[in-house]
């Protein structure tokens, strides 16, 4: 045994559990965790960004590359606050993440006063954090702090996954407790085995079956075992927007994902399937509609499987069942299964129908914004990470990246938040993954401060920014629900402002350059490769998000106009 402070410990307890990369901002009240992360510089690396919100972005996209706990540390008060943002989006998306935020010495906290504040920069974060974390910790002198982390641990990484806080008075630090010579990390609880057989033979019995694929997969690290066992069930997959990466864009059993933003591909199959088995996705109602008469309505059965119980209070169809499991256990005995049945069952002719039907969709919608994407996408090494902003962007990247064997797709698919792009992509690259972002000007412009961390730190990030001097997504609700009045969303009216990225990135020292046709990105095949920061500026005339279909809708009567024969040749392929 040996006595440490709190602070050493902290750092030594990340380093255990396999945490090589901690994100963060300077501050009075944290002073001494800093000194400590200066201590143990050898074991683990610190990234002061320039913001805290950048940091928590960062350590979500860290935590989402890697698989590891997200470390994000901040001062009291607006440091704390600032890096809410970031918290809130790890809540939704499910991504372990741990916030430390220091807080005022104990004996200065306002605790049971009435007044509204007793200690400099003091807040009451414990209360404003808690509806968006699994657990948050009023850390206190005299308690248990080995087994308070190890608490915190376990509470981010089971069960549904997420953030957990930590608010750490600055005396906590300078304590001293007595530790094993040696800490060891963490044990998780292995998830209790389960039968999957029944339902894998109920999808295979099935005409015309089909998968939804959704973001626990990922969360779970399951991405090569789900390959396989689609591989061995040969059935189309039609992943969530957090699952777009789940198969390979060149797969027989590909399809786009669903929702109000999907392509019209997506959207037929769901008219058409008569089962559903769903793998770790809520199915909200902006992926499936409103109406949930409409969605998937020749289904006979829907399974739906998933570790939150919470979400079945939401039925959405009455053939639905519902499967409360740890994905880990569900497609380790789905695989078993389907290597047992693997020539059983014949789904050819229904997986055809769907390759016809892609072929004859495959031109239609294509915008500037999809044939971009798919260009820079297609130059991107295999291994990479794309980071996607929110805006029309994330619609062009969500539709037309190419997925490649290693590909992975980085989003704020459940808070939406613009500007998560450019510091996530930080927490990503510090993992040595090639990482790619795409932006739109709105959203490059909320975190755009993080440019200086990408150069300080000389990570390769590639950066392609659309900007059309407008919030795009935001002009297709002004254009549909208020006579196309264009308030606060264009530069015409003085009242939205764009900037020279070009130049921004210059300033910071990142190789920049300028763009306005798909052609163009050709020249810059070696730098969108190298080992050093780049990024490309695409100006253009904003351009639609096709077909802008609510989920739910037929893809073939609603959005802009198809061919008639066209209509009628995919609804004869798909209804056969």
């Amino acid at each position: 045994m040996r006595k440490i402070s709190v602070a050493d410990y902290l750092i030594e307890f990340f380093i255990a559990n396999g945490v090589t990369d901690v994100f963060g901002y300077q501050g009075g009240m944290v002073c001494h965790i800093f000194d400590s992360l200066a201590t143990y510089r050898n074991a683990i690396n610190f990234h002061c960004c320039c913001n805290e919100q950048g940091a928590a972005f960062a350590a979500c996209g860290y935590a989402q590359a890697t698989g590891n706990l997200g470390v994000v540390i901040t001062t009291s008060g607006p440091g704390f606050t600032n890096a809410l943002t970031g918290i809130a989006n790890a809540w939704f998306d499910s991504v372990p993440v741990m916030l430390i935020s220091g807080q005022v010495n104990t004996k200065d906290k306002r605790r049971n006063y009435t007044v509204r504040q007793f200690g400099f920069q003091e807040i009451q974060a414990v209360q404003m954090v808690e509806p968006i974390v699994k657990k948050a910790y009023d850390v206190d002198l005299g308690i248990d702090y080995v087994e308070l982390l190890n608490d915190a641990y376990r509470v981010a990484f089971t069960g549904r996954k997420g953030p957990v806080y930590l608010d750490f008075p600055i005396n906590v630090g300078r304590e001293f407790i007595e530790v094993r010579d040696e800490i060891l990390p963490v044990e998780l609880e292995i998830p209790i085995s389960f039968d999957a057989s029944p339902y894998i033979d109920q999808l295979m019995n099935a005409k015309k079956p089909i998968i939804i694929a959704g973001g626990g997969i990922n969360q779970c690290g399951l991405r090569e075992e789900f390959r396989e066992l689609v591989n061995l069930l040969k059935v189309p997959v039609v992943p969530t927007m957090s699952g777009t990466d789940l198969v390979e864009t060149c797969s027989p059993y590909h399809v786009g994902f669903l929702g109000g933003t999907a392509r019209r591909e997506s959207g037929i199959v769901l008219k058409n399937t008569d089962f559903v088995l769903s793998l770790g996705t809520r199915m909200c109602n902006k992926a499936i509609g409103y109406n949930h008469d409409d969605f998937i309505p020749k289904a006979k059965k829907l399974i739906r499987v998933d570790i939150d119980t919470n979400e079945f209070e939401r039925q959405l169809k009455d053939c639905e069942e519902d499967v409360t499991v740890d994905l880990r256990a569900f497609i380790s005995s789905a695989l078993i299964h389907a290597r047992k049945i693997e020539k059983k069952y014949d789904h050819s002719l229904w997986v055809d129908s769907v390759h016809h039907m892609q072929s004859l969709m495959k031109n239609v919608d294509m915008t500037f914004g999809n044939e971009l994407v798919k260009r820079f996408t297609e130059i991107m090494p295999e291994e990479a990470g794309l980071t996607l902003d929110v805006g029309n962007n994330l619609i062009y990247g969500e539709q037309s990246a190419v997925v490649k064997r290693k590909t992975r797709i980085f989003a704020s698919n459940g808070l939406g938040s613009m500007g998560y792009a450019i510091p996530s992509a930080l927490g990503i690259a510090v993992t040595k993954m090639p990482t790619y972002v795409i932006s739109g000007d709105g959203g490059a412009q909320m975190n755009i401060q993080e440019l200086n961390t990408v150069a300080k730190l000389h990570l390769p990030v590639k950066f392609l920014i659309l900007n059309n001097h407008a919030l795009g997504h935001i002009i297709l609700f002004q254009d549909h629900y208020l006579n196309c009045r264009r308030v606060a969303t264009t530069e015409v009216g003085n009242d939205y402002y764009s900037c020279d990225f070009v130049a921004v990135a210059k300033a910071y020292g990142i190789r920049s350059s300028r763009i306005r046709n798909v052609k163009e990105l050709d020249q810059f095949i070696v730098e969108l490769n190298d080992d050093e920061p780049f990024l490309i500026e695409v100006d253009f005339e904003d351009c639609s998000m096709l077909p802008n279909i609510h989920g739910g809708l037929d893809p073939l009567t609603n959005g802009p106009e198809l061919p008639y024969s066209l209509v009628e040749k995919v609804r004869s392929i798909m209804e056969s």
